[in-house]
């Protein structure tokens, strides 16, 4: 099997060639230059690849606010040089804490870290492909950005995120 594509995650600007503020057609080059990113899949403003372990959703500007990687094969996702899916949620959790202003809590729910507008989903050992489910791992991490936060905010019907 080929080696898996290297994405880092960036906050504030994105995962591997994904950009936040992309368009779809810039987004669909910039994928679609990896080997095994598959034909985009795409459901209202979400939008799939790597059978839906690389995900981006628009905002309402029609621009990318929002990308989410799920562990997969074909794709290495980092952060600061951790790989996210072989990192246990709570070392994980704690290495993104750092980087933040104020307390945070771990918790294996979700959480947003609203500095970064990192997000952290579901840590479970399920998703512990790399350890053989022996650790809790994240399910999903992602990186938004301030439309990302302002639609999450009125959801939750302005509450902060977190």
């Amino acid at each position: 099997m080929a080696e898996p594509h290297e994405l880092d995650l960036v906050p504030h600007l994105g995962i591997g060639p994904l950009r936040l503020g992309m368009t779809v057609a810039e987004a669909d080059a910039a994928v679609g230059a990896l080997d095994g990113a598959g034909v985009r899949k795409s459901r209202r403003s979400l939008h799939y690849f790597f059978d839906a372990a690389l995900q981006f959703e628009l905002g309402g500007s029609g621009r990318i606010q929002f990308i989410g990687v799920a562990n997969h094969p074909r794709l290495l996702c980092r952060y600061y040089g951790h790989d996210v899916f072989d990192t246990p949620a709570p070392e994980l959790f704690a290495l993104i804490a750092a980087r933040e202003t104020g307390e945070h809590s771990y918790r294996s729910a979700e959480y947003l870290f609203p500095d970064q507008v990192v997000t952290l989903y579901e840590a479970a050992e399920q998703y512990d492909r790399k350890g053989n489910g022996s650790r809790p791992v994240w399910g999903q991490v992602g990186v938004g950005n301030a439309e990302y936060v302002a639609a999450i905010r009125a959801i939750r019907g302005g509450a902060a995120p977190g």
